[in-house]
């Protein structure tokens, strides 16, 4: 049974991403494609020591709200999920993933986008199955890894499709590169944000339709990204900016605002 949940918990993540490295047309090193994974996987860590270290605050605000369901179900979906996690994700990918010396066309964006992001989400489907198993035994762990085997592999890999579309565009296209970055990092907030606050109000027709979005979204971006592969006849090309840390900060303060504006007009 141990073995049956953890195959349910792991290979669908681990087979969409090889699926994935396989389809490009120009693949990528399978070094570059596990060391991807494994940075979203290693995700758990930086997210735990923000909330040891850095959360009093969010904590405080969490303890004296308890009573209202709605604020809770808010600041858990669009700031301690969405943008904590894919903050994070952003900063694994411009710290890390842009100075792979493979990372040198607009489609490597996408597909160490999805590896990022499905990494994370290996890791946090294995969390949640182990609570599952903890507190409802080996039933309940399997119904959890098989539920999210669809549902949280699907909005990550969305999440990652869009932040690798917006950052190809961001390194390798000439306008609106700082807008492109902020939009790397926003839509993919309010996807996430949105399909956990459903999860949260038990509005199942919205999560269901925001995970046909996101099947769409996959399809669609991978699709476009195949097209314009298949006009090149080489791999290299040349990024047209050098995203610094100025711009890098100046992003996550910018999402991190509008995340706060989103969570008070809903409120």
């Amino acid at each position: 049974m141990i073995i049956h949940i953890l195959l349910w918990a792991i290979l669908p993540s681990i087979l969409i991403t090889i699926y994935i490295a396989k389809k490009d047309l120009f693949p990528e090193p399978n070094k570059a494609i596990a060391s991807a994974l494994a940075l979203g996987f290693l995700i758990f860590i930086p997210h735990t020591f923000f909330f040891i270290f850095l959360g009093d605050l969010y904590w405080e605000i969490y303890d004296n709200n308890l009573r209202d369901a709605h604020f809770i179900n808010l600041i858990e979906s669009f700031f301690q999920a969405a943008f904590i996690e894919e903050s994070l994700k952003f900063l694994v990918f411009l710290f890390f993933v842009s100075k792979f010396n493979a990372f040198n066309e607009p489609m490597d964006a996408i597909v160490y986008g999805v590896c990022i992001s499905l990494g994370f989400s290996l890791m946090e489907t294995l969390d949640w199955t182990y609570i599952a198993y903890t507190e409802g035994g080996p039933d309940q762990a399997l119904i959890e890894a098989q539920s999210r085997a669809w549902s949280s592999n699907t909005m990550h890999a969305a999440c990652g499709i869009l932040m690798g579309t917006l950052l190809s565009n961001a390194f390798f296209q000439k306008k609106n590169n700082f807008l492109k970055l902020i939009l790397a990092l926003l839509i993919p907030i309010l996807l996430h944000g949105f399909y956990n606050f459903s999860i949260g109000h038990e509005a199942f027709t919205l999560s269901n339709i925001l995970l046909f979005l996101s099947i769409g979204v996959i399809l669609f971006g991978w699709r476009k990204a195949r097209e314009r592969q298949k006009l090149k006849k080489m791999e290299l090309e040349d990024k047209v900016i050098s995203i610094n840390f100025f711009h890098i900060s100046s992003s996550i303060l910018i999402n991190f605002l509008l995340v706060l504006l989103i969570i008070n007009l809903m409120k």
